[in-house]
């Protein structure tokens, strides 16, 4: 079976309704005047709806594209939000870590701390995250604990207030 595209899904939907469309031109000729006569009305309103819906394809077409490209545009950017998110946590964990203070050695601290802040300067995250995440790395640096966990639960807000408008 061949895949479901845009245009694929346009075709088969355009196509009912034009066979629709010309059911109902011969039902309502048959009603008003005979065989010869629905025959008539059939044909032009079959015709009718395929000219119309061959007129406004581009457009539909067009409009799936620029769809499509705001999708895979948003989704980006909101991955590459998310994924500061999760580069400053796992920063935080290296800061506090849950084993107790030998759970992280000196150079998996930096590195985490070196990845969090380059993911956080990345040009396509959003300023409000840009701001949140360099307020959480900065409090982290300090590491002051009760600030961490806000200043993460802020960045969290933020990065779901972001993406959650429609």
């Amino acid at each position: 079976m061949a895949q479901i595209t845009p245009a694929r899904a346009l075709l088969l939907l355009v196509s009912g309704l034009v066979c629709l469309i010309a059911a109902s031109g011969a039902l309502i000729g048959a009603l008003f005047g005979g065989a010869r006569i629905a025959l008539v009305t059939a044909v032009a309103a079959g015709a009718a709806g395929a000219l119309v819906s061959l007129a406004l394809r581009r457009r539909a077409l067009a409009q799936f594209a620029a769809a499509r490209r705001e999708a895979g545009s948003r989704g980006y950017a909101e991955g590459i939000a998310h994924g500061v998110l999760l580069h400053v946590a796992a920063y935080e964990a290296a800061v506090f870590p849950r084993t107790g203070p030998t759970g992280v050695t000196h150079e998996e601290r930096a590195a985490r701390r070196t990845v969090a802040y380059r993911m956080a300067a990345l040009d396509e995250v959003p300023r409000l995250v840009r701001e949140a995440a360099a307020d959480a790395l900065a409090v982290l640096d300090a590491s002051d604990r009760t600030g961490a966990e806000e200043a993460l639960a802020q960045l969290a807000v933020v990065v779901r207030q972001e993406y959650a408008r429609p």
